[in-house]
């Protein structure tokens, strides 16, 4: 688990890792604290003082590091078949880790396993109903993934400045390898997520999207290089309108089916689609600013 100032959710959340109905002897719990000021670290002590006994360790290490680092010393600390990420304000179900035991034993080359999480109702912003509605399960909020896996494509995810995640990215270099993923049959509970409205979609995807699709891009995946192909030409024919109207209304149509087709017909995600013209200018923008993130990211963390 990485963290920083999650004294709020924290509670719920390691109530939730005790009742997992799993052998404590076989757990290792690896904590990674960015610099919380709130207390939060108070409360992992408080949990390791009162179950070290019962599990094999509890670690906990602090200092000033983003997620991408966070999880990477997650990693380096892990042991065993598999390391199962679980977020800060994600409540587990009491029979994930064997459900994941499971998946693993019954299939050799699985290697990713996506844990849906369910946010609260009443904390659910225009992006979860989003997501939800297109089925874009892959995410790390809680996910597990086969350590011999990892040793075989590199376990470390490469980031983007400010910290954060590429799940898409590593699945892909687990795939080339002959790997498979799956989604977990069933959910965990996202807990008192601020609700993230249409607004933060928009800034996402000038920023943090745009980067992780060039790391994809650069990975090799085709289905985001036939996207950035649809939309910047929807962006050229946004701008040439007036002497191109078929092209920007033909383009519009496609895009309008595709949207509705893989939402099962929810128009909640039609204004993903004119919101999508800002990825290929986020891409643009990051080739030109030259960021060293892959270099930064791709590391070993002694």
């Amino acid at each position: 688990m990485t963290l920083k100032n999650s004294v709020k959710t924290l509670p719920d959340v390691l109530q939730g890792i005790k009742n997992l109905q799993y052998d404590k002897k076989r757990i290792r719990i690896v904590f990674v604290d960015g610099g919380s000021t709130d207390g939060s670290l108070k409360v992992l002590e408080e949990f390791r003082n009162q179950n070290s006994d019962e599990y094999d360790d509890i670690k906990i290490i602090s200092g000033s590091y983003d997620i991408t680092e966070g999880r990477n010393i997650c990693i380096h600390n892990a042991d065993g078949d598999f390391i199962l990420f679980i977020d800060s304000d994600v409540v587990v179900p009491p029979g994930l880790l064997s459900g994941v035991e499971r998946l693993f034993s019954s299939d050799p080359r699985l290697a990713f396993i996506n844990v849906p999480c369910v946010v609260e109702e009443k904390q659910q912003g225009w992006v979860d109903k989003f997501f939800d509605s297109m089925d874009e399960p892959i995410g790390m909020s809680c996910a597990a993934i086969k350590i011999s896996a990892l040793k075989e494509v590199g376990p470390y995810f490469i980031g983007f400045p400010g910290g954060g995640e590429n799940p898409n990215e590593l699945v892909l270099r687990l795939r080339k390898k002959g790997y498979r993923n799956t989604v977990y049959e069933g959910t965990a509970l996202h807990i008192k997520q601020k609700p993230r409205g249409f607004f933060h979609y928009v800034k996402s995807c000038f920023y943090s999207s745009s980067l992780h699709h060039l790391q994809e891009i650069k990975a090799g995946n085709r289905f985001v290089m036939m996207k950035y192909g649809y939309y910047t030409m929807l962006l050229v024919s946004l701008f040439l309108v007036t002497v191109l109207p078929y092209l920007f209304i033909s383009l519009i149509v496609i895009g309008v089916i595709y949207y509705l087709i893989k939402s099962k017909g929810d128009p909640i995600v039609l204004p993903a689609l004119l919101v999508g013209v800002i990825l290929p200018i986020g891409l643009i923008f990051h080739l030109l600013k030259g960021e060293s993130w892959e270099q930064k990211y791709k590391k070993n963390i002694s």
